[in-house]
């Protein structure tokens, strides 16, 4: 087995069960490639942990093991998907949803590795070549402990030569339709590397519906498929869904149709975001609740946008739109935006504006979404709902 020996110091880090492996940390290896795995030592040489090499973020690999016998073999990873399988009892005997995470990279044990529910479609999600090495044992793995009825696989990692797509089953046509919360959506998993859904935002969602809504006008910016809008409209008084890409008017009305809503019924504009503000703002476009999901990176023509450095300007774009006691859900899926620095941002913007507000709710990641208790940006995702008075 080859071995990494840290620097002195840092064991203590890993020890206390800190997954990903910081390349810094590492004072020597023995020449380690993608999918190696190896042990981690101290500067003693002791063991540490059994880990892989599968380069991601500022990370050489992620931890698999504490135990040096543990053989990292099929039985391993069906173990895992196992315990995985049992915590999300849950979601598997609910009514109105059955579309979910069945596990999440390193908070079920294996960082750099996801595979999705999609009403017995599975999706593997595959985050390094070092990961994809062990796809026998992954794939083996599932069939074993999951019933499916076809499974699809992506790569999130740049290879020319390893194509996602269909692995096993019977291929069903796209798109399916998958049920949340009761309310409908069509998901691809064979077109590009999103499928029209993020199933990590289904709670807030439901808080929207629920508590945001009801006789409210609308407004969804970034709005990708429509996601929010759909589920807000059987509330709502109106909503409008703003979204650059061309085809997300497409998929937008494709969705408000799934759930018997005209989708003349509602509004669907393909343009910019800060485009739209000033579009409403020239027109006395008012909204109740705003809703704001901005991608982490963005660029176009036009114009390049960071969520770390530019979502003050998205507030202030919203506040002039907003009408009176109105509401911002503020949302962030940027793993190196803590929400500390989220809300920070939040606060400070507004109170330079001498906006008087109140922050309602904050949320996170749904249960099915297993974050790791020692790696803070397995808890990714950050949602805030702002009251302004």
């Amino acid at each position: 087995m080859k071995t990494a020996t840290l620097n002195r110091g840092k064991e203590t880090k890993y020890l206390n069960e800190y997954p990903l492996i910081d390349e810094d940390d590492i004072y020597s290896h023995d020449h380690l490639k993608e999918g190696d795995l190896f042990y981690l030592v101290n500067n003693q040489e002791q063991y540490i942990a059994t880990a892989y090499v599968g380069k991601q973020h500022k990370g050489i690999g992620w931890v698999l093991s504490y135990d040096k016998n543990e053989v990292i073999n099929t039985q391993f990873f069906e173990r895992l998907f196992e315990a995985a399988k049992s915590e999300r009892t849950y979601f598997y005997n609910i009514d109105g949803t059955n579309a979910f995470r069945v596990f999440n990279g390193e908070g079920d044990g294996v960082g750099g590795l996801t595979i999705d529910n999609y009403d017995g479609h599975f999706l593997i999600q595959w985050y390094s070549k070092g990961i994809y090495k062990f796809r026998y044992n992954v794939l083996s793995a599932l069939k074993s402990v999951f019933p499916y009825t076809s499974i699809y696989e992506k790569m999130r990692f740049k290879d020319a030569e390893i194509k996602g797509g269909f692995v096993d089953g019977d291929a069903p046509e796209f798109p399916i339709v998958i049920e949340e919360n009761y309310t409908f959506f069509n998901v691809h998993l064979d077109d590009g590397p999103m499928t029209g859904i993020f199933l990590d935002q289904k709670e807030v969602r439901k808080k929207l519906k629920d508590q945001y809504a009801e006789d409210k006008e609308i407004l969804n910016v970034f709005s990708y498929t429509g996601a929010f809008s759909v589920v807000a409209a059987e509330k709502a008084e109106m909503t409008t869904s703003v979204d650059l890409a061309n085809r997300s008017r497409t998929l937008t009305e494709g969705n408000f149709g799934l759930n018997s809503i005209d989708p003349k019924s509602q509004y669907i504009y393909v343009m910019d975001t800060f485009d739209f503000y000033n579009y409403a703002r020239r027109h006395d476009l008012f909204y109740d609740t705003i809703v704001i999901d901005p991608p982490s990176f963005s660029r176009n023509k036009k114009k390049t946008f960071s969520v770390q450095k530019d979502y003050d300007k998205l507030i202030l774009g919203a506040l002039d739109i907003l009408g009176p006691d109105g509401t911002l859900l503020l949302c962030t899926n940027n793993s190196a935006f803590s929400l500390k620095a989220f809300k920070n941002v939040v606060n400070t913007t507004l109170n330079a504006q001498n906006v008087d507000y109140e922050i309602v709710d904050v949320m996170g990641l749904p249960k099915d979404f297993k974050t790791h208790p020692h790696y803070k940006p397995s808890k990714y995702l950050k949602a805030i709902f702002v009251k302004i008075k």
